[in-house]
C-alpha cells in the first residue's frame, strides 16, 4: 500500500490543524509538512517532496493562485485548492482549476463549523487519494503542445431557439471536469440540434459562476438550471450544486434527495430519469473519480436501445476512473480523446435527427 505524502498550506492555524488531523487519521496518508503561505509552500515542496498539496487561495505574501502558477511551472504536482462559497471565492477557484489545480473543496463555513468539519473529514481523504493518481504531467505536456480551447466565439455566431430539442446530450463529469468541459463546450457547433444537460460534481455556490464562464466560451446558451426549464435546441443546463437534476414530462425538475455515489448532483440520477422520455439521448461520461454514470448509462441503454454511449478516452482524462467504469460496464459506441469529443458528439447527434 503506497503512502501518499501531503503538504497542507493555509494561513489559518485552525485550518492547518484540522486538515492535519484528518490526514493523520487515514492510514494511506502522511502529513510531511504544513505551510502558512505560498512562499513557505514553495520551500516545503522543494525540501519535503509531497505527492499532493492542499492549498488555501487567500493568503498573505504569496497567495494560492500565484503559488499554484509557480508550482505548475517548476514541477507540476497535484494541488487541491480550498475556497470560500462567495462569488469571488468561486471565481478564484475556477481560475485555480484553469491554472492546473486538480480539484477543490469549499472551506468550512463559520456558521456551521461542526457540520462543515464533519463533511471535510468525510470528503478530503478521498479527494487526496484521487488527486495522487491524476495525470498532472500528461495534462501539462498537452497544454504546452497544443491549445485545444479556442477563443470565445463572437456573439454574431451564436444561435439558440425556443424549438424543442429532438436529442438530449447528457454529460457527466467530476474531478478534472471544469477544465475539460471548457474544451468540450468551446468546440461544440452553434447549430447543434440538441439540448445539453450537465451534471458536474460541484458544491453549492460554484455551479452558477461555472455556468457563466462556460456561457462566455460556448456558442450554446449555457445557464445553471432552475425548476421548470424546458429542453430547447442550442441550450445547455447545468445541475446546481447540491441538487439532483432530472427530466419529468419534458421539463427540468430539481430535488435534494439522498446522495447517490456519495454525490449530489448525481449523473446516475439524471440518466435514470431519461429512460422514458421521447427524445433520443447521447450520453457522454468524462473525467472523474469513482463510477458515477456507469449504472445510469447501462439502465438507459436497456430502456432505449437507440441511446448512444460515449466515453472520454481515459488516457486524456485527468482522473480516469469514471470513463473506465463506463467502458467496463457498458459497450460504448465511441471512446474519444478530449480534443475530438465535441466534434464526435456533434456528428452522432446529427445521425439521430
Amino acid at each position: 500500500m503506497k503512502i501518499i505524502k501531503v503538504l497542507v498550506v493555509d494561513d489559518s492555524a485552525l485550518m492547518r490543524r484540522v486538515i492535519s488531523d484528518i490526514i493523520a487519521e487515514h492510514d494511506q496518508l502522511e502529513l510531511v509538512a504544513t505551510a502558512r503561505d505560498g512562499l513557505d509552500a514553495l520551500k516545503k515542496i522543494e525540501s519535503k517532496r509531497p505527492d499532493v498539496v492542499t492549498m488555501d487561495i487567500d493568503m498573505p505574501r504569496l497567495d494560492g493562485l500565484q503559488a499554484l502558477a509557480m508550482i505548475m511551472a517548476r514541477h507540476p504536482l497535484p494541488v487541491i485548492v480550498l475556497s470560500s462559497h462567495t462569488v469571488s471565492g468561486s471565481e478564484s477557484t475556477l481560475k485555480a482549476l484553469e491554472s492546473g489545480a486538480v480539484d477543490f473543496l469549499p472551506k468550512p463555513s463559520m456558521k456551521s463549523l461542526q457540520e462543515s468539519f464533519a463533511e471535510l473529514r468525510d470528503v478530503l481523504p478521498g479527494k487526496i487519494l484521487a488527486a495522487a493518481s491524476a495525470q498532472v504531467g500528461l495534462i501539462a505536456e498537452k497544454k504546452q503542445a497544443v491549445q485545444v480551447v479556442p477563443p470565445a466565439r463572437p456573439p454574431s455566431t451564436i444561435i439558440f431557439t425556443d424549438d424543442k430539442a429532438p436529442v438530449i446530450v447528457a454529460v457527466g463529469a467530476s474531478t478534472g471536469g471544469p477544465k475539460a468541459l471548457e474544451t468540450f463546450f468551446s468546440n461544440l457547433p452553434a447549430d447543434l440540434p440538441a439540448v445539453l444537460l450537465l451534471s458536474q460534481h460541484m458544491p453549492p455556490g460554484f455551479t452558477y459562476s461555472f455556468s457563466q464562464r462556460l456561457d462566455t466560451m460556448s456558442p450554446l446558451k449555457v445557464k445553471e438550471a432552475v425548476e421548470g426549464d424546458r429542453l430547447f435546441k442550442g441550450h445547455a443546463l447545468i445541475a446546481p450544486g447540491n441538487f439532483h437534476m432530472v427530466v419529468e414530462e419534458g421539463i427540468i425538475k430539481l430535488n435534494s434527495g439522498p446522495k447517490v455515489n456519495y454525490v449530489r448532483p448525481s449523473i446516475d440520477v439524471m440518466l435514470h430519469s431519461l429512460r422514458n422520455i421521447s427524445q433520443k439521448v447521447v450520453v457522454v461520461i468524462m473525467t472523474g473519480m469513482g463510477r458515477d454514470g456507469a449504472d445510469g448509462a447501462q439502465a438507459l441503454k436497456k430502456s432505449k436501445n437507440d441511446t448512444i454511449i460515449v466515453a472520454q478516452d481515459p488516457a486524456t482524462a485527468l482522473i480516469s476512473s469514471m470513463p473506465e467504469a463506463l467502458i467496463k460496464r457498458v459497450p460504448c459506441d465511441a471512446i474519444v480523446p478530449l480534443e475530438k469529443l465535441a466534434g464526435e458528439v456533434s456528428r452522432l447527434v446529427r445521425l439521430l435527427v
